[in-house]
């Protein structure tokens, strides 16, 4: 399940998730006016700044697509990706959201495929059909406990991508 309840900007709890939900909704609403002619993203990485205490971190602003280091990217740039990039892509969120202890979870891809599978396990939950903003969702699967093992495919334009990851339910 995501995150529906917007975390204070200078709380301890700061969700990757919650970043995906406010980009999705914001190029929802930007592909609804077709008057908007252009737009931009706010920010590229995380930045310092004095005054900002995001996710517990001291002097982080932590809205950017990628860490400050520059090292790990984050859901939000996959979002933009699969929207804007003709390379084929497929990626699984919350993949640094390893521990779990809810069992019943939903799953969201970023994609530019038409149609992506996903397998949870080994065994496939079928294919989901692009919504038009590059999300497809799975809604409650359940986890098994200790690893589970995630996997999506696609094919696009004859070339197969898949991406892998990791949670684990631990109770």
């Amino acid at each position: 399940m995501w995150v529906r309840t917007r975390p204070k900007a200078d709380g301890q709890w700061h969700p990757e998730e919650w970043q995906g939900i406010v980009h999705e909704e914001a190029w929802r609403q930007m592909k609804a006016r077709p008057f908007v002619w252009g737009t931009f993203l706010w920010v590229f990485t995380d930045f310092t700044s004095y005054w900002r205490k995001e996710g517990g971190v001291r002097g982080l602003n932590d809205k950017g697509l990628i860490t400050s280091d520059r090292k790990t990217k984050k859901d939000a740039f996959y979002f933009y990706k699969a929207n804007w990039s003709n390379e084929p892509m497929v990626h699984i969120t919350s993949r640094r959201h390893v521990d779990r202890t809810n069992a019943v979870t939903d799953v969201k891809i970023y994609s530019n495929a038409r149609v992506v599978e996903l397998f949870l396990n080994g065994s496939s939950f079928g294919g989901q059909t692009n919504d038009g903003n590059a999300v497809f969702i799975w809604k409650n699967l359940e986890l098994q406990r200790g690893e589970n093992q995630l996997e999506a495919r696609a094919d696009i334009n004859g070339v197969p991508k898949s991406d892998r990851c990791i949670w684990k339910l631990l109770r």
